[in-house]
């Protein structure tokens, strides 16, 4: 799960982005954009699909400006 939302996040922001995976416990799946929590699983009571996979990547498309 973790690499497809990173390669979706990669293809939204190219080199203009650094990307990095950390691994966690008891299932943390969470996305930070310049500190902002832009998904925490957590929150939501689990994992992304593809409907958060697309915000995801519209919300670092719109925060580059290239959205």
């Amino acid at each position: 799960m973790a690499l497809w939302i990173g390669g979706e996040i990669y293809a939204a922001g190219g080199n203009k982005i650094k990307l990095t995976l950390t691994p966690g416990d008891s299932g943390i799946f969470e996305v930070k954009l310049d500190g902002k929590v832009v998904f925490d699983k957590d929150s939501v009571g689990r994992y992304p699909d593809l409907n958060d996979a697309k915000e995801i990547k519209a919300t670092v498309m719109n925060q580059l400006g290239s959205g």
